[in-house]
């Protein structure tokens, strides 16, 4: 419940990450990213957003390779999933009633072989306006 955020770290920034939340851990996560099914919600490190597809998803933020932090902002009061790279604030990515209720899970997908860091942090500034009353 409340506001939530936590940053993503990969060990090695490919451009084949996708960072986001999922409310659903009962999938193949040998053969599917969390985001190509209705219950995922992701930035996609080309500069697209993906829910519910595998294809093509809409243009969002910036593309990152080598190196970045994703902060995720997730506000279960308002349904509201936001992102940031690198300190920036990147926008609202998701409105949706599925992300007020629980339990939502922080969620990577990762291609090749690759990892990363989920660390909890105070929320940043760039965040406090989408996150206001």
């Amino acid at each position: 419940s409340g506001i939530n955020y936590w940053e993503i770290i990969p060990d090695i920034v490919l451009k084949l990450i996708k960072i986001g939340v999922t409310t659903s851990i009962g999938f193949d996560l040998a053969c599917t990213a969390f985001c190509d099914k209705e219950f995922g919600y992701a930035y996609y490190a080309i500069g697209q957003l993906r829910h519910g597809s595998n294809a093509s998803g809409m243009p969002y933020g910036k593309q990152f390779k080598k190196k970045g932090v994703v902060g995720v902002c997730l506000d279960m009061t308002k349904g509201i999933l936001s992102f940031a790279l690198n300190g920036e604030f990147l926008g609202i990515a998701f409105v949706s009633e599925a992300l007020k209720k629980g339990p939502v899970y922080p969620a990577v997908a990762l291609i090749h072989c690759a990892g990363c860091t989920i660390q909890s942090a105070p929320l940043p500034s760039c965040f406090r306006e989408v996150t206001a009353p």
